[in-house]
């Protein structure tokens, strides 16, 4: 019948659905059709504004994050998206020194999508890429960017954003990574991901990724490919996603296959979290439906770790909510030192610990509040989760820069060693943390604990479980420890086991119950087991009926079973059925769960009597057919039932007593009824007569007893005692055996650290030799007595040693060294514990060794022998003599070099300077050292020399420099001033070398060749300017163009030779006979016969001997062609004298001609030649000329002053 009942409801039930289905396309339709008659009232204005609120779709948004020297990448990156995608791209570039808007449009040129500049406000959009500030803090909410200034000790940049997009975008947030960020992003990306986000990176795993965070570890050409790919494929699987439903069979399924390849059980996991992260694998695969993914999951090796790592996600980092570690630090540390001594041991314990910044954080408040105390007892910390990678990476307690924004100054100086760009814990803290794999779910729990940290493990478990694993924590804790939880959790459940020490900052602390709690353990014997990952769906299916069926037949008996309570040896209620208020009628007064006290008072004294007796007999005892009086003193009729429950002799004494109603015969209940009063007097009378029977029995139990007592007393008295003994014993054996199962995982997991250290110690060790071998530096160890321990390989080339040899004494064997002073040595060593150097050396083979002997220091800090190293230095002071033979001779060029050497810092402070520095200055030795010498640098010089020195300075390059220092004589001479900068192996300028080098009479030829060219420049100016007009006037005067020609080239070759002569002798000036025979030469063919020339010594400067030069070669060409030299009878004389008068010299120049034939007239036109004799001379020598045409040749008559712009005067010959 009632499985009818059921069938009907659930029909029932559906044709409702089936109602609600029909009707629900009505009622929207109605609305469609009010929406519709409505619309036309809209304002204009308002549909406007509702279109404009209609925000675009966006399948996703990724933000790119890249240090300053990742630009490039960043580009690459953005230049390979196709424009297609509906994604709002946001990028970050922390510390960008450069302009955002020149990284706006470097972005914008590669990408080809629009970029703009975030400010406050501004609002994601798609296909958009979002340029954040690199000096401000941005975070995003609902969809909006919000930027204000960084402020102290807040996040990075990139975690900040990070953080704020997982928690406003979940799974459409994409988190893409670049290298070189120094852990900036790391504890974002965790969040990122989560929340559902995809997290891509492009470093080395071990950077980014150190408890398996990155969902994709890619090339960055490949970066692109998979975001193109994903975000193309996300809209669809979100669809189909969306219609998944929960259900439960196949989350067990994928629960089971993850334990079966894992070893870790998430049957128990929250079936919301859960779900999501099997979504977001979903996603991350492409897969469209749980049932595809659960046979992926079956047949891929690397996805249930995947998976597994995902559903183990650890937020962590250093003081997480800083304001409950500060309560921890004020209210909690100093309690757990209270009353300890230095034998006492202080245990804690923290669950989920992660990559361990939580477990660390710890045991720094532990250590700062022992210094501040004398009696320091010792603290262990068990630190344990369930993922391995992450233990690995809590036990080398190594953690990047990015831990400065969670741990203050003092606490990184003192609590981390600074190695490169991480921070390593320091020995102290290592040495009191013990990591271990352990599963709270399955393993047991440690025990004698002063707290326990479980913060944010319980908010992933369902509430079953949760209520379990309280009472676990109870029973690990010492009386009066505590409980330290996540801001999402709590124990209100379990007011009795815990009480609040500050229910906001969730700290509890352990209470102490009248009956003990035992917690239920392992916590997954209640997890509901399934088959094995092939079994049928047919045999899952019956299951869930059988066990539906199983539950629905418990609730029926249920109403059918007669009430009863459990009491426990005291009478004390330790659980009611249903429906046993009738039975019970609670006395006045303060609350008493004693069943005596709460049973109705008809049937109080059977219940005594029958309880007194199950005790005794160990059998169950019923009473029937009470009759007990009910409201309107109605009667009814009870049978009573006690059993003892026996299930375990080890356990406290328990009952269970059974309330049945029962029939009472009719006339009983007349007579009741009717007579009342009378029946109220023959209970009273019944009660006194089972009074005096009682008493009568009790009168002869008495003396029964009298007869025995005697004879049991002496035994009572014994099997009293051994029976408290017992019972001690065995409350001590049972407290034994949940400890000791306490104990053995606690020893287990001490055991893992040992053998984890043993496995240290092994590969130390083994490095160790290796070490010592690759070194071939001969080591020996010798105890106290001088007797061998071990030794090296290379120690046997030294001392003829073999494995034999090892404890025998070293004086017993015979060195190849030369070493006396070995036992003088050892025992120096042994009495002073001052390590001893010296050399020795093989007289065989010439090799010198340096010899140390060094106390051998136990790890306990005593003195257990000495060590004995033999280091070949032979190489070493060959170096050393080639050193010093190389200095002297440096010594000795830098004395007589005629150059400053000098050697400075790389500030470019002098160090060294060699003695001609400080001959050439007059200054003292030692005050040009420093920056003394810069006393005496020409003050015109000062300037360029910071210049120089700065851009040299500052990247380490090559100085040069020419200079101008004061001599002693007061005099400055230039120098030139070098020097190199010596790198270091890490890069930077650790000396500079350099010298100076005197270039003063370079620099006094260098200005007289300055001065020359200046002067040759200005004379080639005015040749040209002569060239110039000699080519006008020769053109003016030539009747055809071979004239030209002819009368051109020769004033050109008249020049010319002019020239040669200034260049042999511009110096000393042209001597005025040179020039004449030299252009006479180019013309007169019989120059001893015709031409004579004659004059006292006088050298010209080299503009009048130019401009002469050029005159007398138009005499002469005249000559050539109608004068004495056009005959062969013809004579030319040249003569010159100097006419001293008083301040003003003259210098007379005659031509004259001689043996022509009768020149009839003048020429008719003036030629160049006359003009340059009548107008040019006395134009540019201030000359008086005289051109005569007369009988027998011309005669030319030529004055000008001698001053000193004509002529270098010389004394006459």
């Amino acid at each position: 019948m009632l499985v009818l009942a059921r069938i009907f409801a659930a029909k029932h039930l559906q044709a409702r659905l089936a109602r609600k289905r029909a009707v629900r396309p009505r009622l929207c339709e109605r609305a469609r059709t009010r929406y519709h008659y409505s619309q036309p009232r809209l304002d204009k204005t308002v549909a406007e504004d509702l279109k404009s609120e209609r925000k675009p779709t966006i399948s996703g948004v990724v933000l790119v994050a890249a240090p300053e020297s990742g630009i490039d990448a960043l580009t690459r990156i953005f230049a390979g998206l196709p424009s297609t995608l509906a994604a709002a791209f946001i990028v970050i570039v922390p510390g960008y020194q450069g302009s955002v808007g020149k990284l706006s449009e470097i972005i914008e040129q590669a990408s080809g999508l629009k970029t703009k500049i975030v400010e406050g406000g501004d609002r994601i959009e798609p296909r958009i890429i979002h340029i954040l500030p690199s000096d401000r803090l941005s975070t995003l909410k609902k969809s909006k960017f919000l930027v204000e200034a960084k402020r102290g000790m807040q996040k990075g940049l990139v975690d900040s954003f990070l953080l704020s997009l997982a928690a406003d975008q979940d799974e459409k947030a994409i988190g893409i990574i670049l290298a070189g960020l120094n852990g900036d992003g790391t504890l974002g990306l965790t969040a990122l991901k989560e929340s559902g986000g995809l997290v891509i990176d492009g470093i080395d795993p071990n950077a980014a990724n150190p408890t398996g965070i990155v969902d994709y570890l890619l090339p960055r050409e490949q970066i692109v490919e998979r975001l193109t790919s994903h975000l193309a494929h996300r809209a669809d699987i979100v669809e189909r996603q969306a219609s998944l439903q929960p259900d439960p069979a196949q989350f067990r399924r994928i629960a089971t296959i993850l334990r079966n390849k894992t070893g870790h059980d998430f049957h128990n996991y929250k079936q919301n979290t859960f779900l999501r992260r099997i979504q977001r694998r979903m996603q991350v695969n492409q897969i469209d439906n749980v049932e595809a993914y659960v046979e992926f999951l079956r047949a891929d090796n690397d996805e249930p770790t995947h998976l597994f790592q995902d559903l183990l996600i650890g937020v962590t980092q250093f003081f997480r909510d800083s304001k409950e570690f500060e309560l921890l630090e004020s209210r909690v540390i100093p309690k757990l030192f209270e009353g300890k001594a230095t034998d006492d041991h202080i245990r804690i314990w923290v669950l989920g610990c992660a990559t361990g910044e939580e477990v660390y954080s710890m045991a720094i408040l532990a250590c700062e509040h022992m210094a501040r105390i004398d009696s320091v007892p010792h603290v262990q910390i068990f630190a344990t989760d369930i993922d391995g990678r992450a233990l690995a990476t809590a036990r080398v307690g190594r953690f990047s820069e990015s831990i400065a924004r969670d741990v203050s100054p003092e606490r990184l100086a003192r609590w981390f060693v600074h190695e490169g760009n991480t921070y390593s814990v320091v020995k102290e803290l290592r040495e009191m943390c013990i990591f271990s794999a352990h599963n709270l779910i399955k393993d047991a729990p440690f025990s004698r604990i002063d707290l326990i940290s479980c913060r944010n493990l319980l908010i992933y478990l369902n509430a079953d479980l949760q209520n379990r694993i309280i009472p676990l924590f109870h029973f690990a804790l010492r009386a009066g420890g505590y409980l330290f939880l996540g801001p999402s959790e709590s124990v209100t459940k379990h007011a009795k086991l815990f009480s609040p020490i500050d229910r906001r900052h969730r700290i509890f602390q352990r209470q102490d119950t009248i009956i003990r709690v035992l917690p239920e353990f392992p916590l997954s014997a209640r997890i509901e087991r399934t088959g094995p990952p092939g079994e049928t769906r047919t045999s899952s299916r019956n299951r869930a009926v059988e066990s539906g069926i199983a539950k629905r037949a418990e609730r029926v008996a249920e109403r059918y079973m007669p009430a009863y309570v459990i009491v426990d040896d005291q009478s004390e209620v330790l659980h009611f059925s249903g429906r046993t208020g009738r039975f019970l009628e609670p006395a006045t007064g303060s609350a008493n769960l004693n069943l005596l006290s709460l049973v109705h008072r008809d049937l109080r004294l059977d219940l005594r009597a029958s309880l007194l007796k199950a005790a005794t007999e160990k059998t169950p005892v019923k009473t029937e057919r009470l009759v007990m009086g009910s409201n309107g003193d109605r009667l009814g009729g009870v049978s009573i039932t006690v059993e003892p429950l026996l299930d375990n002799p080890g356990e406290p004494q328990a009952f269970v007593v059974f309330f049945q109603d029962a029939e009472i015969a009719a006339d009983e209940k007349t007579d009741h009824s009717v007579h009342s009063s009378v029946m109220r007097d023959e209970h009273v009378q019944r009660i006194e007569s089972e009074l005096r029977l009682t008493k009568e029995r009790l009168q002869a139990t008495i003396e029964e007893l009298e007869s025995t007592n005697e004879e049991l007393k002496s035994s009572n008295e014994e099997y009293q005692s051994i029976n408290e003994e017992l019972q001690s014993a065995n409350e001590e054996l049972e407290t034994s055996k949940e400890e000791l199962q306490s104990v053995n995982e606690e020893l287990q997991t001490v055991n893992g650290e040992l053998a984890h250290r043993v496995h240290e110690l092994a590969r130390a060790n083994s490095d160790l030799k290796n070490f010592l071998e690759s070194t071939q530096i001969a080591t020996i160890f010798l105890d106290n007595e001088f007797t061998i321990k071990s030794f090296t390989p290379a120690a046997a080339e030294i001392f003829h040693l073999i494995e034999g040899d090892v404890g025998r004494p070293i004086v017993h064997i015979a060195p190849r060294v030369a070493y006396e002073q070995l036992q003088e040595d050892v025992r120096k060593v042994l009495r002073t514990l001052v390590t001893v150097e010296r050399e020795v050396e093989d007289p065989s083979t010439g090799t010198r060794y340096l010899v140390r002997v060094l106390p051998y220091r136990s790890v306990e800090n005593f003195i257990a022998g000495v060590v004995l190293t033999f280091l070949n230095i032979t190489a070493a002071a060959r170096a050393e003599r080639a050193l010093l033979e190389s200095e002297e001779r440096f010594r000795n060029i830098a004395q007589t070099v005629p150059a400053f050497l000098f050697i400075a810092t790389p500030d470019f402070e002098w160090e060294y300077v060699n003695p001609p520095f400080y001959q050439f200055t007059g200054l003292a030795e030692g005050e040009g050292l420093g920056s003394g010498w810069i006393s005496i640098l020409h003050p015109d010089d000062a300037e360029e020399y910071r210049r120089h020195l700065a851009r040299a300075t500052e990247d380490g390059s090559h100085f040069e420099m020419e200079f101008r220092l004061r001599s002693a004589s007061g005099a400055y001479q230039w120098f030139l001033g070098k020097a190199e900068a010596i790198v270091s192996s890490s890069g930077e300028v650790s000396q500079w070398f350099g010298s100076c080098i005197n270039i003063h009479a370079r620099k006094i030829a260098e200005n007289r060749q300055n001065l020359l060219l200046a002067e040759l420049q200005h004379r080639v100016k005015n040749i040209l300017a002569v060239v110039r007009a000699l080519a006008n006037r020769t053109a003016e005067n030539a009747e055809t163009l071979e004239d030209f020609v002819a009368d051109f080239d020769g004033r050109l070759n008249a020049m010319g030779r002019t020239q040669n002569i200034l260049a042999r002798t511009a110096e000393n000036g042209v001597d005025l006979a040179d020039l004449v025979h030299e252009e006479l030469l180019g013309h007169a063919a019989h120059f001893d016969d015709q031409v004579d020339v004659d004059g006292p010594e006088i050298k010209l400067r080299p503009k009048p001997a130019e401009t002469l030069g050029l005159a007398i070669h138009e005499l002469a060409t005249n000559a050539v062609k109608y004068g004495a030299l056009s005959t062969r009878g013809g004579q030319i004389k040249v003569t010159w004298r100097v006419d001293e008068r008083v301040g003003n010299p003259r210098l007379a120049l005659e031509w004259l001609e001689s043996g022509v034939p009768v020149i009839d007239q003048e020429p008719a036109r003036s030629g160049f030649g006359r003009e340059l004799i009548e107008r040019g001379l006395p134009y540019e020598l201030q000359a008086n000329t005289a051109l005569e045409f007369r009988q027998g040749g011309v005669r030319c008559v030529i004055e000008l002053p001698l001053n000193d712009k004509i002529a270098i005067r010389e004394k006459n010959r």
